[in-house]
């Protein structure tokens, strides 16, 4: 068996040479992306979000760790449900957000934040929760490192949900980014070698499959490209056109007159349990 760990290092090293690349920290410190993720998360487009909530059925009182908590998709309706949150998320912006969204929700108490990147958390100051969670945020330079440190601060289990396919929505910078740059693009390591990584570290998660389920929806093309045209760096008319095309061929028009990308793609629930 191939080492996991230097599989997934070596791949995201190729991803930072990409043109234009920008960490998850830095793509989710610009505000219009995380007004996005906000809007969509208020008008309850992210379908995915009940699917993992039913996972996480921690019980009231309990102490979670919401490592990459963005706008608090799942930190605050945590928090609703009577536990003990922390998150460590480096984007203010993002924190901003997610207190707004904990009092549009009502909900009592404050959410600690730890504003670092998770590959910076010293562990021996940070203590120990029943449980860490952590939400297609694991976007690290090293896995292994990352992953012992969320089994060394969880008393009780670690949960993992990241991409296990490409989505639809991202299938688009893999089929014009050589068009666009004149390059191939690198997309982001999968959840298989996650899985892997713990096994060869010693630890036997579960893993289970669900779709995705995101409904990013937009109401013309011309929205939906100056969103992508953003996303893949398309600067001047020619490159436009180019992503526009693609947007036309690919968007598929819903029963309430909005645009949105084919359904597809899949992502896992990795768990374990460290007690």
């Amino acid at each position: 068996m191939s080492d996991a760990n230097k599989g997934w290092n070596e791949r995201c090293e190729l991803q930072r040479r990409i043109t234009g690349y920008r960490s998850c920290a830095e793509l989710f410190s610009i505000q219009k992306n995380v007004d996005r993720m906000a809007e969509d998360l208020i008008k309850g487009t992210i379908d995915r979000v009940s699917d993992q909530l039913a996972c996480l059925d921690f019980p009231a009182g309990s102490t979670v760790l919401d490592i990459g908590a963005g706008p608090g998709t799942l930190a605050v309706p945590l928090a609703q449900r009577g536990c003990r949150v922390t998150v460590v998320e480096p984007s203010h912006p993002m924190t901003v957000s997610m207190e707004k969204y904990r009092a549009r929700l009502g909900v009592s108490g404050r959410i600690a934040v730890v504003p670092q990147l998770w590959e910076d958390v010293d562990v021996n100051s940070i203590g120990r929760f029943d449980y860490v969670i952590s939400s297609f945020a694991i976007a690290v330079p090293d896995l292994r490192d990352a992953l012992l440190k969320m089994n060394a601060v969880a008393n009780k289990q670690v949960h993992i949900f990241w991409f296990l396919t490409t989505p639809s929505w991202a299938q688009i910078n893999t089929d014009l980014w050589k068009a666009l740059h004149n390059e191939e693009y690198i997309g982001r390591p999968y959840a298989d070698l996650i899985w892997n990584a713990l096994y060869q570290a010693g630890i036997m998660a579960d893993l289970s499959v669900y779709p995705l389920k995101d409904s990013r929806t937009f109401s013309n093309h011309i929205e939906a490209l100056e969103e992508f045209a953003d996303r893949l760096f398309a600067a001047g008319d020619r490159q436009r056109e180019v992503v526009l095309e693609y947007l036309q061929k690919t968007l598929l028009l819903r029963e309430d007159g909005r645009l949105a990308f084919p359904d597809g793609g899949d992502y896992a629930h990795i768990r374990w349990d460290t007690s």
